[in-house]
């Protein structure tokens, strides 16, 4: 039976390949892509968070706190899966699937650590459009 954190991490690492899929153009996450795509797709990823336009006070919209799902934001989601990533058992695999997750969708936003906001409903269709076929 699965406990608060580890529950929110099954809810996390679902929403998460839900969000790759939409990224992928609705072809299912289902693999890595190869590096020639990755390299593509983190482009069109790039490309539409560089065009996003500034908030009334003229900040860069900051989506770190922005739900992934009802239970964590993304920031949330990184400390919950090295908590769960230092459990010894299938929470801890569950963990280490996590943070794997969370270094694809780093690496297709830039590097370590740039994935930090989810793109809105608008520009993941914009990046599905354009994504790369498998």
């Amino acid at each position: 039976m699965a406990d608060g954190h580890a529950y929110d991490g099954i809810e996390l690492f679902s929403a998460l390949c839900e969000y790759l899929d939409q990224l992928y153009g609705g072809t299912g996450f289902d693999e890595l892509l190869p590096e020639p795509q990755q390299a593509a797709l983190g482009g069109l990823i790039r490309s539409v968070v560089s065009t996003t336009p500034a908030d009334p006070d003229g900040d860069p919209l900051d989506r770190l706190d922005q739900p992934v799902n009802s239970a964590v934001t993304l920031a949330e989601g990184r400390e919950l899966t090295a908590y769960l990533a230092a459990a010894e058992d299938w929470q801890g695999e569950l963990g280490r699937a996590l943070q794997a997750l969370y270094t694809y969708l780093d690496h297709l936003y830039g590097g370590p650590g740039t994935f930090t906001r989810l793109l809105t409903r608008e520009e993941r269709e914009q990046v599905a459009s354009r994504a790369p076929k498998r």
